[in-house]
């Protein structure tokens, strides 16, 4: 009797740490949300950080330009004036939440991260999957010449399920990936002779030659 209601006190405070882990992990404190490294001291992503988060984030990667994907609200309005107390760009491209923003809009990412003065970058959106996945799916294949499989794979490694994004953002690309590059084009040198050619007479080493000593 004096275990059961030992194990019961014990399991009591488990619940009630493992139920506020939850509330705080779906609320966004405790873990980045999507976050992750595209390219190192170029461009990053995540999914909506709260200000604490946010603040660490630009801190911790030396952060010069936020992206948000998000439509305009309260939510853009705080991340702006954190951005402008920080010192750091910040850039609003509202979208719909699927993803399938205007390429005008995406175009705006590459632009800050070919600017060494405006990088390192961040985008995100509320999770960091259609919307985020489909900008980082334009600078995979205009900026690392990227296949739709290999930009496809890191979507749903992102958690985006299979959809139409890596194919509406590859007909965005206006240089697409180099055919030789992932298709090699097959050489062969034809140097054997046709077959209406005759073949040349072997040859008849000269007995004035020297042999061939080997």
């Amino acid at each position: 009797m004096r275990m059961a209601i030992v194990l019961t006190l014990l399991a009591v405070p488990a619940a009630l740490g493992a139920a506020w882990l939850t509330i705080e992990t779906r609320q966004n404190r405790v873990v980045w949300d999507h976050f992750d490294v595209v390219k190192r001291g170029i461009l990053y992503r995540s999914g909506q950080l709260n200000p604490q988060q946010l603040e660490a984030a630009v801190n911790r990667y030396g952060l010069r330009t936020l992206v948000s994907f998000q439509y305009p609200g309260e939510g853009v309005e705080n991340e702006r004036a954190i951005a402008k107390r920080l010192g750091v760009d910040f850039i609003n491209l509202p979208m719909p939440g699927d993803g399938f923003g205007r390429e005008s809009q995406f175009h705006e990412v590459l632009k800050a991260t070919d600017d060494p003065a405006r990088r390192p970058v961040m985008i995100h959106c509320a999770r960091g999957t259609c919307r985020t996945g489909a900008a980082v799916a334009l600078y995979r294949f205009e900026r690392d010449g990227w296949t739709i499989d290999d930009v496809s794979a890191e979507m749903r490694r992102q958690s985006y399920r299979d959809g139409w994004i890596p194919g509406y953002i590859f007909n965005m690309v206006e240089h697409h990936p180099s055919a030789e590059r992932f298709d090699p084009e097959i050489s062969h040198d034809h140097n054997l002779p046709t077959p209406d050619e005759p073949l040349p007479p072997p040859h008849v080493a000269n007995p004035e030659e020297p042999a061939d000593v080997r």
